[in-house]
C-alpha cells in the first residue's frame, strides 16, 4: 500500500512539472524592441502665463480643451480653481480639480457642453490606452514631481505571444514642459524613480 502511494505521488509530481513545463514553453514571446509612438511636432501646446504650479496646470487644461475645440483659457481655470489670479506653488488635489472640472457649460458661441476630468493614479501600468492615444494625437498631461507635464512620446519594448496577447515594457516617455522656455524632459525607466509619477490626466467633451 505504501508503495502504491509513493507511486502515486511520484507520477502526480510528473504531471505537474510536464504541466509547468509545457505552460512555460506556451508562454515564449517574441520581442520588438524599441517600438514607438510620438505625438505630431507641429501640435500646438500652450505653455503657463506665470511660471506657477496652478498656472501650468490651467495652461494644460487651456491645451487639452483647445485641442477638442473648446475655448476656456487658463486665466478662466486659475479663476475658477483659486478664486483670483494667484501664483500658487503646489497643484490642486484631483478631487479639488475634478470638482471644478466635472461640470456643464455654456460658452461664448452658445453651445453646451459636459466635461469631464479622467485621472488614472501612478505611473503608467496598462500602456495601451497610453499608446493608442498617442498615436490617435490625444494630448495628455503627466504629473511628475508635483508639475505637469505633456506627454508627447513612449518608447517601449513588444512582446507578442504565441496566442497573440501583447505585453509593453516601458523604457522611455518623452515630455514636454508645461512653463514657457523650460526645456522638456524624459523618464527613462531604471535613471528615475516611479514613484515620483503621481499619474495622467485627460480631459473628454460630450455636447449637451
Amino acid at each position: 500500500m505504501r508503495r502504491r502511494c509513493q507511486l502515486a505521488i511520484a507520477t502526480a509530481f510528473l504531471s505537474i512539472s510536464l504541466f509547468a513545463a509545457d505552460k512555460k514553453q506556451q508562454q515564449q514571446y517574441f520581442l520588438k524592441p524599441d517600438q514607438s509612438a510620438d505625438l505630431a511636432p507641429d501640435i500646438k501646446m500652450l505653455t503657463a502665463r506665470e511660471n506657477c504650479e496652478n498656472w501650468a496646470l490651467a495652461a494644460g487644461l487651456e491645451t487639452l480643451l483647445q485641442r477638442q475645440d473648446i475655448s476656456l483659457n487658463q486665466s478662466f481655470w486659475v479663476m475658477r480653481l483659486n478664486g483670483g489670479e494667484l501664483c500658487l506653488e503646489s497643484l490642486p488635489t484631483m478631487d479639488a480639480l475634478a470638482q471644478v472640472v466635472n461640470k456643464d457649460f455654456v460658452l461664448d458661441d452658445g453651445r453646451h457642453v459636459r466635461l469631464e476630468m479622467h485621472f488614472v493614479p501612478g505611473p503608467p501600468v496598462s500602456i495601451d490606452p497610453v499608446i493608442a492615444g498617442l498615436k490617435l494625437q490625444q494630448l495628455t498631461l503627466l504629473i511628475w514631481r508635483g508639475h505637469p507635464y505633456y506627454l508627447t512620446g513612449i518608447t517601449y519594448d513588444e512582446r507578442i505571444g504565441r496566442d497573440g496577447t501583447r505585453f509593453f515594457d516601458v523604457k522611455e516617455l518623452r515630455l514636454a514642459n508645461t512653463y514657457a522656455k523650460e526645456p522638456g524632459l524624459t523618464f527613462q525607466k531604471g535613471r528615475d524613480n516611479p514613484d515620483e509619477i503621481a499619474g495622467i490626466l485627460s480631459v473628454s467633451v460630450t455636447p449637451q
